[in-house]
C-alpha cells in the first residue's frame, strides 16, 4: 500500500463507525402512547438531599492531590517527546 492509501483508510475508519449504526432498523413508535398515559397528570418531583459538607481535612487531601498532579503535569511537560522516538 502507499501512504495516500494509508491516510485515506485512516481517514475513512472513524467514519465506519458512523455509518455502522446507520443500518440499524428502529421501531415504529407513532401510535404506541395510550390516550390514558397522554391524559395522566404529570409526576411530582422531589427534592434531592443536600450534598455532603467539604471538611477542611477533605479540602486539604484534595488541594495536595491537586498539587501533587500539577507537578507530574510539570515533570511530564519537560520530556522531550522527539528524543524518545
Amino acid at each position: 500500500m502507499t501512504t495516500g492509501m494509508l491516510a485515506i483508510m485512516r481517514l475513512l475508519w472513524p467514519l465506519s463507525f458512523l455509518l455502522i449504526p446507520a443500518c440499524a432498523t428502529f421501531p415504529a413508535l407513532d401510535g404506541t402512547i395510550s390516550d390514558a398515559a397522554r391524559q395522566a397528570p404529570y409526576p411530582t418531583l422531589t427534592e434531592l438531599p443536600p450534598f455532603p459538607a467539604i471538611t477542611a481535612s477533605e479540602d486539604a487531601a484534595l488541594e495536595a492531590r491537586i498539587d501533587a498532579l500539577q507537578a507530574r503535569a510539570d515533570q511530564l511537560r519537560q520530556i522531550d517527546i522527539g528524543a524518545l522516538q
